[in-house]
């Protein structure tokens, strides 16, 4: 997620033209520049040399939207998600490669905005939820959080899923917990029978488990003490760039009013959930 504030890989700095300053620009141009995770499906990879998935379909149906085509640039995760931002949406890395007009599958969160006043977030298009895959087999039909004190879990490193595990009952089920460098590795370990679930975003569980046996079943179970299992995902923008932000906003508020939305999350076979906060399509573009 790619983690929603917390991220444990090494950045990869791809060359791209410099973005863009603002609507009337990215009009000139008659591009999109779009910044979007790499190694990270069902939202956005590489297979049979192409880019595919969610976000990138996202990305193409935006920048139609606006009128123009779109460059879709696929990168690393760094640090956290405020160095993401820095180095692909207002500042750059130090590297080089330069900014991107946009880059999607950010947080909408007040609070999180506050620290980032650099960047305008807007545009949600998703609410994303936490959830688990487990094997029926291991543990049942109907587990709980208690079925995991006995019996191996998986979660991708330094995730909310994983800070919350590590705590989760009195930290009993730290003992159980297995890490893992993504969320791909935690799920072929589970269809290898080597743990028992997996914890983490519905939408990356549901896109790595589209074809599973029986026994594999993804649901949510009752997370005590975890005050936040969801969460909007947007687009963020350079804060400077305030006419492309409100172009995004109203572009985007028509492909989920329409929904153009739901119809990519259902050709990946991913449950879509709308946003609780849904943008509006107050601007013109």
């Amino acid at each position: 997620m790619k983690k929603l504030l917390n991220v444990g890989v090494l950045a990869l700095v791809m060359s791209s033209p410099m973005a863009w300053a603002d609507l009337a620009d990215v009009k000139a141009k008659g591009v999109l520049s779009v910044s979007v995770y790499k190694d990270f499906p069902p939202y956005s990879y590489v297979k049979d040399g192409k880019q595919q998935g969610i976000d990138i379909e996202i990305a193409n149906a935006l920048a139609t939207k606006l009128g123009v085509k779109s460059e879709v640039r696929l990168v690393g995760a760094d640090e956290n998600v405020e160095d993401d931002l820095r180095n692909n949406v207002w500042k750059g890395h130090y590297l080089g490669g330069g900014v991107t007009d946009v880059m999607l599958h950010m947080p909408v969160d007040n609070a999180f905005a506050e620290k980032v006043d650099q960047v305008k977030f807007v545009a949600p298009y998703q609410l994303e939820n936490l959830a688990f895959a487990f094997n029926t087999d291991k543990i049942g039909t109907q587990p709980t959080l208690a079925s995991f004190m006995s019996a191996p879990i998986g979660v991708e490193i330094d995730t909310l899923s994983d800070f919350y595990l590590l705590q989760a009952m009195q930290g009993k089920i730290s003992e159980q917990l297995k890490h893992y460098e993504n969320l791909t590795k935690a799920i072929d370990a589970l269809k290898a029978g080597e743990i028992a679930g997996v914890m983490g975003p519905r939408g990356e569980l549901e896109g790595l488990l589209v074809e599973r046996p029986a026994q594999l079943q993804i649901q949510s179970l009752v997370t005590p003490g975890l005050s936040r299992t969801n969460w909007a995902m947007g687009v963020a923008v350079k804060a400077s760039n305030a006419e492309l932000a409100k172009a995004v906003n109203a572009a985007m508020a028509e492909l989920v009013k329409a929904g153009n939305i739901k119809q990519i999350f259902d050709n990946y076979k991913v449950t879509y959930t709308p946003p609780a906060t849904p943008p509006e399509a107050t601007a013109q573009n």
